[in-house]
């Protein structure tokens, strides 16, 4: 998915920081197996590989674990597109 930052003061994030933050949300039930972040200029592409037999059901926790994620300070302003 692809994430935007309208928040008033971008502030520097890394590629890692914000993968730790997507794990550190990331719950057991989840059942994540991969994340990837690429961080580009006010725009982030996260990639959450998750086990699961059902696609739409993995999309759905995806996205749920992302808006978990994003309500932490250091992704302040960071919102799914």
């Amino acid at each position: 998915m692809t994430l935007d930052n309208a928040g008033p003061a971008r502030k520097q994030l890394s590629q890692a920081v914000a993968t730790d933050l997507i794990w550190a949300y990331a719950e057991e039930r989840d059942a994540v197996e991969h994340v990837r972040v690429r961080i580009g200029t006010g725009e982030m592409t996260v990639v959450l590989f998750i086990r699961s037999a059902d696609e739409k059901v993995a999309q759905d926790q995806a996205v749920e674990i992302v808006n978990r994620a994003i309500r932490a300070p250091a992704l302040d302003g960071w919102r799914i597109r």
